[in-house]
C-alpha cells in the first residue's frame, strides 16, 4: 500500500460524491428534497476508510514505531509470574517488513478499522503507530482544519444516531472557536435541524455549508 494511492483514492471518491450532489441538486425542485440530499452526502464514512487505509499504508512503509507499540503491548498487563517467565524463556523477534494483512491483524484481530472519534484521538494514534515523518501532516493541521474535522465526525454521528449525546456533541463541535471565520460556526442558538444547517449559506455569496465542508475535507486529506 502506498500513502499517495490512498490519498488519490479518497480524492476520487469524494469528488464523485461532490459530482453526485451537484447533479442531483440541480434536478431538485423541493426544499425538503434538498434537505434529504445534504443529510446523505456528508460522506463522513469515506473519511473513516481513508484514515484506516492511510495508517496501514504508513505502517507498511516504515514499521519502526509500530514495533515499539507491539513491544509495549506484549509487556502490558502481565502478572509478575508472567514477567518472570518472559525474562527467562521468551525472546520477542519482530520482522522489519510486515504485510498489510499482518498489520491489519495485529491492530485488530476482529477486522475492525482504525477509527478515531476526533482529531486529538487521531493525533495520539499517529504518535502510537507512525514514525515522526509520517505524522507531520496530522500534527501540522491548523486550528480551523482540526475543528472542521471534529465537526465532520460529529455531524456524521448525529445523523447516524440521532441521540441526545450525539446532538450535544455536534453542537459543541459547531460552537468551537476554531471554526470562527470558516462559515461553519453556529450562532448562539443550537442547531436542531442538520439538513437546514448544511444547505444554508453563511453569507449570500458563499457556498452552502455542505460544499464548504466537503471542500475542506478534500484539502485536509491532501495534507496527511
Amino acid at each position: 500500500m502506498k500513502p499517495g494511492d490512498v490519498r488519490s483514492d479518497f480524492d476520487t471518491s469524494l469528488g464523485e460524491v461532490q459530482s453526485f450532489y451537484t447533479t442531483v441538486k440541480a434536478a431538485l425542485t423541493g426544499d425538503k428534497d434538498e434537505t434529504l440530499l445534504v443529510r446523505n452526502v456528508t460522506a463522513a464514512t469515506l473519511w473513516e476508510s481513508f484514515v484506516n487505509d492511510l495508517f496501514i499504508a504508513y505502517i507498511n512503509r516504515d514499521t519502526t514505531q509500530f514495533q515499539v507499540h507491539l513491544e509495549n503491548a506484549f509487556k502490558a498487563d502481565r502478572t509478575p509470574k508472567q514477567d518472570l517467565i518472559a525474562q527467562h524463556f521468551v525472546t520477542l523477534s519482530l520482522t522489519k517488513h510486515m504485510t498489510v494483512d499482518l498489520i491489519t491483524d495485529l491492530i485488530d484481530s476482529d477486522g475492525n478499522n482504525i477509527t478515531f472519534f476526533n482529531y486529538d484521538a487521531m493525533r495520539k494514534g499517529a504518535a502510537k503507530y507512525l514514525v515522526a515523518a509520517h505524522r507531520n501532516g496530522i500534527n501540522g493541521l491548523t486550528g480551523a482544519q482540526k475543528s472542521t474535522l471534529n465537526l465532520w465526525i460529529a455531524l456524521r454521528n448525529h445523523i447516524a444516531h440521532g441521540s441526545q449525546r450525539s446532538y450535544d456533541a455536534m453542537n459543541a463541535a459547531l460552537a468551537h472557536d476554531g471554526l470562527h471565520n470558516t462559515g461553519l460556526q453556529r450562532g448562539v442558538r443550537k442547531v436542531t435541524y442538520v439538513g437546514s444547517y448544511l444547505k444554508a449559506k453563511p453569507t449570500p455569496n458563499s457556498k452552502p455549508r455542505i460544499e464548504l465542508i466537503l471542500d475542506q475535507m478534500k484539502a485536509i486529506a491532501a495534507l496527511l
